[in-house]
């Protein structure tokens, strides 16, 4: 099988794999794959990164950079920092996003953006194979692009989901590029807000005459052109009921609908097809998943939610929530705006978790609220125990407007953790 990178790995002798999660284990199984002559390096911070024997030399615990002069060819995965190497090492690091999408970027469907990136690619990926399509779906999602190698075929459009992390660094763009929106995350990596909307807006960068580019929102002063999904198009749209045919909520997932719809009507799909074909496609978990009633209780899974905006807009498509557990991990986003929404909203309970959980109990102390109910915690399961305590409570929401990585693996196992407590909840006797 000739391979679209044969100029990139043959001529190599060693490569160095840096960062040893998923995306790293997709590199390692292709290396060994298709370049056998290779010999491959694993450099990761994790000393446990490597699990059993691989014929590989590692390079693990704090001092794992030192590695990066060894090796003809460094393939980096999305999130590991790299603020002072050296420029002619720079010059020998790419990864799978970059190989791909020079190689693949004009067959490419690229979808970006803070909230909204999983469920928007799975949209347009089941609407594409209800059209006649043949479609694939990788990256970001959890699904690495080196492990489609072997199936992409002619006439495959391929959706990947992008993060700003791959992004980063990139020297290509896809040929229909999707731009959700941007709000300020993963501030402790990029350092600030503008960094990390640059990482964002490289998705649209390399674009060639012919390419099309949507965003859901515009970032301000971008000075890039795109189709925009306006208020006019979400009005037009509500009355043909969307929502309610795939068990989506929120004026959020109406918009990533029509920027799913957008990406099709570029690809020459007449509009009066798409409706039909959204029949069958159900939310993805960990995104305003309904968990079900328990106790009398309706639970109500939004772990994906790490941001202020998300948690506002779980709260505005759930409106019957009386209970919210927010906090984690503290990355020092804004929580001015959320705090300012929730104070005025319904909501009555709110457990607060993690640093970031404290330190927006203190923003709502600071405004002497006489109408809510305000429960720190240490964990979720204390979360589930207090619960029992609190009268009339008929909907919780976990939408905890922050990251997980303080008590979690990830937001899945957050998430899963949450479902894990409210299947098992009885109020008290």
């Amino acid at each position: 099988m000739m391979l679209p990178f044969e100029d990139v790995f043959s001529p190599v002798r060693s490569v160095l794999i840096l960062g040893f999660g998923r995306e790293g284990q997709s590199t390692y199984r292709f290396l060994q794959r298709y370049y056998p002559h290779c010999r491959i390096g694993v450099a990761d911070k994790n000393p446990d990164a490597v699990a059993g024997e691989l014929p590989v030399t590692c390079h693990l615990g704090e001092e794992y950079l030192n590695a990066l002069s060894g090796y003809d060819l460094i393939m980096k995965s999305p999130g590991i920092r790299l603020e002072k190497v050296d420029e002619k090492l720079r010059e020998k690091i790419t990864s799978q996003t970059d190989l791909f999408l020079q190689a693949y970027g004009r067959k490419t469907i690229g979808v970006t953006g803070t909230k909204g990136k999983s469920t928007t690619v799975s949209l347009i990926h089941h609407l594409l194979q209800k059209t006649g399509f043949r479609s694939v779906l990788m990256g970001n999602i959890g699904l690495p692009a080196f492990d489609f190698i072997d199936r992409i075929e002619q006439a495959d459009q391929l959706v990947y989901e992008l993060s700003a992390h791959q992004l980063q660094d990139v020297h290509a763009s896809p040929h229909i590029a999707v731009l959700l929106n941007i709000y300020p995350e993963h501030l402790d990596y990029f350092g600030d807000f503008e960094k990390y909307k640059a990482a964002k807006q490289n998705i649209f960068r390399f674009q060639q005459a012919g390419d099309k580019a949507v965003c859901g929102e515009k970032p301000e002063g971008a000075s890039f052109f795109c189709d925009e999904i306006r208020g006019t198009d979400l009005q037009k749209i509500q009355e043909k009921d969307l929502l309610r045919q795939t068990g989506l909520k929120g004026q959020h997932n109406l918009k990533n609908i029509l920027v799913a719809f957008k990406v099709l009507q570029y690809l020459d799909v007449d509009e009066s097809r798409l409706s039909g074909a959204l029949a069958g496609f159900k939310g993805l978990p960990h995104r305003m998943e309904y968990v079900g009633n328990f106790g009398g209780i309706d639970f109500y899974n939004d772990s994906i939610s790490t941001v202020p905006e998300s948690a506002m807009a779980a709260v505005q498509s759930i409106p019957e929530t009386d209970t919210l557990i927010l906090g984690g991990y503290d990355r020092g986003v804004d929580y001015r705006q959320l705090i300012r929404f929730l104070s005025q909203s319904a909501v009555q309970n709110f457990f607060f978790i993690g640093q970031a959980g404290e330190r927006m109990f203190q923003m709502f102390l600071a405004q002497k609220p006489t109408d809510k109910n305000l429960i720190p915690v240490e964990n979720l399961q204390e979360v589930f125990v207090k619960l029992r305590s609190l009268k009339a409570v008929s909907c919780c929401l976990l939408s905890p407007a922050a990251a997980s990585y303080d008590q979690f693996h990830n937001f899945e196992h957050r998430g899963d953790l949450f479902k894990k407590e409210a299947r098992r909840f009885s109020p008290k006797k």
